[in-house]
């Protein structure tokens, strides 16, 4: 088997079926491309390595470049794993480790101290994983409200509801002030999240505290992302989306300790251990993520790769 980068496959039609077996995604070359160029976290890198054998695209691991916030304060970059399949036939035959292999070795040229990856330990990949030195550092907590038809809607939302870049970028800012890990955000970073998550206007709220991204329609509602600078400013926004839900209302990515307990407060289903976490692999010699991090490592759904 022979081991690409992204930028160097001539035909990636061969990506369409692997993708769509493995994470039922139809791969869209035109509209990927679109994404990786606006996205800091790809365009300077190789993309992804993938696997070919007698022409043919058996398997993919893609390779981000991560900026994190260290425990001192500084911006030092780790690698990203996203995008592990291999070709339905070709399993147990190498092609993934072999690909892991290589997107460690890009990592250790850039001098990352670190790679990082969100599965599932409900996955058989997450034992290989673990076989290759990954370990788990963070589990996912979730938390959910059962539609309630009782509840209020308010004539006031449209006011609040718009996607304010300045406004955003200084309250997740603040917010995020003395954490470490996937915090380093700023407004073209938002503007990549929204056009890459498709972030419409109405799918915001925004108040002078906080905010809260959605995606939702007429049988549930998920939140991507809730930030706010106080207890009182979370309730608020909770308020305000379960006033406007038509269904059940999901958030997957609570690792606000705030955060799950306004949720628990207003009688949501919360867990505590969730289906996802996030695993690393140390690169360097002595490298220790306690260390680096501290017990402040904070990400958000919309940091998820």
């Amino acid at each position: 088997m022979q081991v690409q980068p992204y930028r160097e496959i001539e035909s990636k039609d061969g990506l369409i079926p692997l993708f769509d077996h493995a994470f039922n995604w139809v791969f869209n070359e035109i509209q990927f491309n679109d994404f990786v160029g606006i996205d800091p976290r790809l365009r300077n890198g190789p993309v992804s390595f993938i696997g070919v054998e007698n022409g043919k695209i058996v398997g993919h691991v893609g390779v981000m470049d991560l900026a994190t916030r260290t425990i001192e304060g500084n911006v030092e970059y780790v690698g990203g794993i996203y995008g592990v399949a291999t070709l339905t036939g070709y399993t147990h035959r190498g092609v993934c480790t072999t690909l892991m292999k290589k997107a460690h070795e890009y990592f250790r040229e850039r001098d990352y101290p670190f790679s990082l990856l969100s599965t599932s330990p409900a996955l058989i990949a997450h034992s290989l994983y673990e076989k290759m030195g990954y370990v788990d550092i963070l589990e996912y907590s979730s938390a959910y409200k059962p539609f309630d038809e009782n509840v209020a809607r308010s004539s006031r939302l449209e006011k609040i509801m718009r996607f304010d870049l300045d406004k955003i970028c200084r309250i997740y800012n603040l917010f995020v002030r003395g954490r470490t890990g996937l915090v380093v955000r700023d407004k073209a970073y938002f503007r990549m999240l929204k056009k890459v998550e498709g972030i419409k206007s109405r799918q915001c709220i925004v108040q002078n505290n906080g905010y809260a991204i959605l995606s939702e329609d007429k049988t549930r509602t998920w939140i991507k992302e809730l930030v706010a600078l106080s207890q009182a400013g979370l309730r608020r926004l909770i308020q305000v989306v379960e006033s406007r839900a038509k269904g059940p209302i999901c958030d997957r990515t609570v690792l606000d300790g705030k955060l799950f307990e306004t949720y628990a407060d207003r009688g949501y289903i919360t867990q505590n251990r969730g289906y996802g976490v996030m695993m690393c692999k140390s690169l360097a010699a002595g490298a220790s993520f306690t260390e680096k991090y501290g017990d402040k490592f904070y990400m958000d759904r919309l940091d998820a790769f």
